[in-house]
């Protein structure tokens, strides 16, 4: 049985997976640091076996696609929540350049309580794990999404396992996403979570939890 290994997305922490059901041998990254997008996978597998199921929620996945690209060899199987293959559009740019500003001008609290509103009813839980992890983390994270390139064709490269999980609702990474993912990699299992927006985790741990149990490695 292959241990998981699982990812939080932005200024997300292990709290993020409180009420996914996992075995004693899942492995909880606390939160995603790193210098660049290779640093941060780096950063990653030093907490992982040899090899790894490894489970990226959004951000995560974003760095899970980088183990994906650089060390494919360490990976087990592949599970995306919330995923983006894509790299930023400009639109998001501009909104990560604008946050960036008003870190550094002292106003990181109003950052992270924009940010909360996309959770819906856990935007208490959003806010104190953002809180909890502070500006410094959310600039270096602001720039790991600024280099984030299009990961359409590594994932097309990939022929081992991968699930690939959304939520219905889920308006910033929609179900078409997921769904033009399965077109690249025909193997995958795309489960659409009901009721359920952008912070599967929170929203849906039941489903999340039984789709890494009947993935067989958790």
């Amino acid at each position: 049985m292959t241990p998981a290994l699982l990812l939080p997305g932005t200024l997300c922490s292990a709290a993020l997976w409180a009420g996914v059901l996992t075995s004693d041998e899942t492995q909880i990254i606390p939160v995603i640091r790193g210098t660049s997008l290779v640093d941060a996978a780096e950063r990653v597998l030093a907490h992982a076996p040899r090899r790894v199921h490894l489970v990226g929620f959004s951000l995560g996945a974003i760095v899970a696609l980088e183990v994906l690209r650089r060390f494919p060899e360490r990976l087990e199987h592949l599970t995306l929540i919330s995923a983006n293959l894509h790299a930023p559009v400009a639109g998001q740019l501009r909104v990560w350049d604008a946050q960036e500003q008003q870190i550094r001008h002292g106003h990181f609290e109003q950052v992270a309580e924009r940010t909360a509103l996309g959770a819906g009813a856990h935007q208490a839980t959003v806010l104190d794990m953002a809180l909890d992890l502070g500006p410094e983390v959310m600039l270096e994270q602001l720039a790991l999404l600024r280099t984030r390139p299009d990961s359409r064709a590594d994932l097309t490269r990939w022929q081992g396992p991968l699930t690939l999980l959304v939520g219905e609702n889920d308006t910033t990474t929609p179900p078409a996403l997921a769904e033009a993912m399965v077109r690249l990699a025909p193997q995958a299992e795309l489960r659409r979570i009901p009721q359920a927006g952008h912070y599967l985790p929170l929203d849906a741990p039941g489903a999340v939890a039984d789709a890494l149990r009947e993935a067989t490695y958790v």
